[in-house]
């Protein structure tokens, strides 16, 4: 016979079971009251934003309108702000000598439109030097919203995974709760009552019961975080706030500044994809489940770009996340069936792919490299998930004829630019076994359009041959609208309005003595490279203006709480940083630093505190980093290929940064760096002005940016003459 139960004791239970489920369903749907909070604040803070534009937005704004303004009569009567303006009625204005009924309407009509356009076109910017009041509150809210979305989320997929068990448990298990029920019960239902109960009572004293409570405890502990809190949160995770607000103000139809998939239309068409298929594009349908992280709205669209087009090259700007775009691409994919993805990167950037492949999404990962590489890339081949391999490695392996790779991306296609070159070959000979492949780079083939043309061409024949032609800046709009199809670029000012300020300053430091004496030894014998490193070639400290300058802006950035990255291109300066600082510094990141080591002296400048140097050769750290910890960037001198310089700033200042970035050039006066300086200049980045919509100009694209031998040659021998001439150097 079949043992009575502890009546008590299994109602007990029961109430126990009842109350977690309560829990749940609360935890799951307690996000709901955050989201119209975050909006009412986010619209405060937007309005305080335009009405501190307004206030020092000068009347001289209104002469833009083309509408015979007289701004000198408002000036001359004390009106020099649109705020100013913003307090006048018509009356007041109709009673300034000078201007008429006609005048005071456009005045008022025009200043009306200002505020309109501020309103509609400003972003919210979380700005970290106001960490009191209304963007205090701001943050908090944002922090609690994703703490209580994600434990919202969990809590959902527990009830969900346990619900149906919990019910079917309860009921099977009355018997053993009542009486009455228990002596109508025959003996296998008291049998199975009482199995039931002891499952019920594992729940309450087990995973189930205590991951509720944890997920209790989580969200309790989010609502009371204290200011540090989240506000260091928010410095670690600041891209996560803003996909966070982005999805909140979309949702709620709000603000036009948080983006929606009709501006990232609005920016397509832009780049010359035509309305009907940018509307296609954006129709695509997305299954990013197994994503662990939401996409911006844009990142989306690229997303949909990617999988629509088949075959194209992403040369969004740096910081915009084109990794996480193809993750992004690969996840959808993968959620239609298709398993097999294949990664190629340089060498340096092979262990930071791995890492955000693994930090994004759930897909295996096989890492086609070093020891293991084989094992490893049959494993693959046999399972499926993403291979990442370098261009060197291409080489060493094969595949056989009819295996098929459901997608390949190529990071840093501007490796491939050469046909000739051995790396390129050896990619096309993969590329023949899919019908899927993007080709990835933030700086898209700089130099001319031949090359960018052989790159389309890997993807698109057709589109490449249609736009072979395709010569000078006077046809970029028809060459825009012909690569639309395969070519997909955004620039931060598109997409990421909330990045705080960047500020570039040109540091130029007087030559001492010494470094006067070695900078004419090395113009009169021609040494270039010399010429660019006297500043760090003098044998004392003191003696070098640079070093000395150097210093100080690394001591005002650690009384300011920031990070810097020290670029240069010599290896001999990056020794001398390096002694300056007592060995303090971290790196130096170097063309011989494994990709292992390279991303461990990353993590380890990422987690210093405050007031950190990162010493970098820009070749090595000026690519395929995200280095956002920094916000100060100094380069030791300037470069001859102002791309360089504009990836290494790419670097810190892009998605995920939260202070102004500050760039500083050391710059010696009365050297070469003035004439470089001078050149750089003259030849602005061609093929960026080509690709980001410049209708103007009259050069060829083939044009090199940077500076060529003969330019070299030119000024030293400029140089040379000042020296002997002019006795410019004592």
């Amino acid at each position: 016979m079949t043992q009575k139960p502890n009546f008590k004791h299994s109602r007990l239970i029961n109430r126990i079971i009842k109350e977690a489920g309560n829990t749940l369903e609360f935890l799951s749907t307690s996000y709901d009251e955050l989201p119209g909070k975050i909006t009412a604040k986010a619209e405060e803070i937007k309005a305080a934003q335009v009405n501190e534009k307004i206030a020092s937005m000068s009347v001289d704004e209104l002469g833009k309108a083309k509408l015979g303004i007289r701004t000198q009569l408002l000036h001359d009567n004390g009106i020099h702000t649109i705020a100013q303006l913003e307090k006048l009625d018509y009356r007041q204005l109709e009673r300034i000598k000078g201007i008429g009924p006609v005048q005071a309407d456009n005045i008022l009509d025009v200043t009306a439109k200002i505020r309109k356009s501020l309103e509609e076109n400003t972003a919210i910017r979380i700005d970290t030097d106001k960490k009191t009041g209304v963007m205090d509150a701001f943050v908090n809210l944002l922090y609690c919203a994703g703490n209580v979305s994600r434990i919202s989320r969990a809590a959902k997929k527990l009830f969900d995974d346990n619900n149906k068990k919990v019910k079917t448990l309860r009921k099977k298990s009355m018997p053993a709760r009542h009486w009455f029920v228990w002596a109508l019960s025959s003996e296998k239902t008291r049998q199975t009552a009482l199995e039931s109960m002891r499952e019920l009572e594992e729940l309450a004293s087990g995973s189930y019961k205590s991951q509720i409570d944890e997920l209790t405890r989580q969200r309790q502990e989010a609502l009371q975080a204290k200011h540090d809190e989240y506000w260091n949160d928010f410095k670690l995770n600041s891209a996560g706030y803003y996909v966070l607000l982005e999805n909140i103000m979309k949702s709620d139809g709000g603000s036009k500044n948080a983006g929606n998939k009709e501006q990232s239309e609005l920016i397509a068409i832009k780049n010359g994809l035509s309305e009907e298929l940018a509307v296609a594009i954006g129709n695509v349908p997305l299954d990013l489940t197994g994503m662990k992280h939401d996409l911006r709205s844009y990142q989306r669209y690229g997303v949909q770009y990617i999988i629509n087009q088949g075959a194209v090259l992403l040369g969004d700007d740096m910081g915009l996340g084109k990794t996480v775009q193809a993750i992004g691409a690969m996840v959808a994919l993968g959620n239609t069936g298709i398993k097999y993805f294949f990664v190629i990167c340089p060498a340096s950037v092979l262990v930071n792919w791995i890492r955000e492949i693994q930090k994004f999404c759930d897909l295996k990962v096989f890492k086609i490299h070093g020891k293991g590489a084989n094992t490893e890339y049959s494993e693959w081949m046999k399972y499926g998930g993403v291979g990442v391999t370098t261009y060197e490695m291409l080489a060493k392996l094969s595949l056989p004829e009819d295996f098929k790779i459901d997608f390949i991306v190529a990071d840093e296609a501007h490796y491939v630019k050469n046909p000739e070159a051995a790396r390129t070959v050896n990619l096309l000979m993969f590329r023949q076994h899919t019908d899927r492949v993007l080709f990835m780079t933030g700086t898209p083939i700089e130099n001319n359009v031949e090359e960018m043309c052989f790159l389309i061409g890997c993807l698109q024949p057709s589109v490449a041959k249609s736009v072979m032609g395709s010569t000078s800046l006077t046809m970029a709009s028809d060459f825009r609208r012909k690569v639309a199809t395969v070519y997909f670029r955004r620039v931060k000012e598109d997409v990421l309005t909330e990045l705080p300020e960047k500020t570039e300053s040109e540091e130029w430091c007087t030559l001492t003595e010494a470094e006067a004496n070695l900078y004419k030894t090395a113009v009169m014998y021609g040494d270039f490279a010399k010429m660019r490193q006297a500043s760090w070639l003098v044998e004392k400290y003191p003696d070098s203006s640079k070093g000395v300058r150097l210093y100080q802006l690394i001591k005002e950035a650690r009384e300011a709480g920031r990070k810097v990255i020290v670029f240069s291109m010599f290896l001999h300066t990056l020794d001398i940083v390096s002694k300056m600082l007592n060995g303090k510094g971290f790196g130096p990141i170097t063309g011989s630093l494994s990709p292992d080591k390279r991303q461990a002296v990353i993590d380890d400048f990422t987690a210093a505190e405050d007031g950190a140097v990162l010493i970098s050769q820009i070749q090595a750290g000026g690519t395929g980093l995200n280095i956002q910890a920094a916000s100060v960037i100094i380069f030791c001198e300037p470069q001859l290929k102002p791309s360089i310089e504009n990836q290494a700033i790419g670097r810190a200042y892009r998605m995920g940064q939260t202070n102004r970035v500050l760039v500083y050039r050391l710059l010696n006066e009365k050297t070469v760096d003035e004439k470089i300086m001078d050149l750089l200049k003259s030849k602005q980045t061609l093929f960026d002005n080509f690709a980001d919509i410049s209708e103007s100009g009259k050069e060829s694209l083939a044009q090199n940016s940077e500076l060529g031998d003969n330019d070299i040659k030119a000024m030293i021998e400029a140089e040379q003459k000042q020296c002997l001439d002019d006795n410019k150097i004592t």
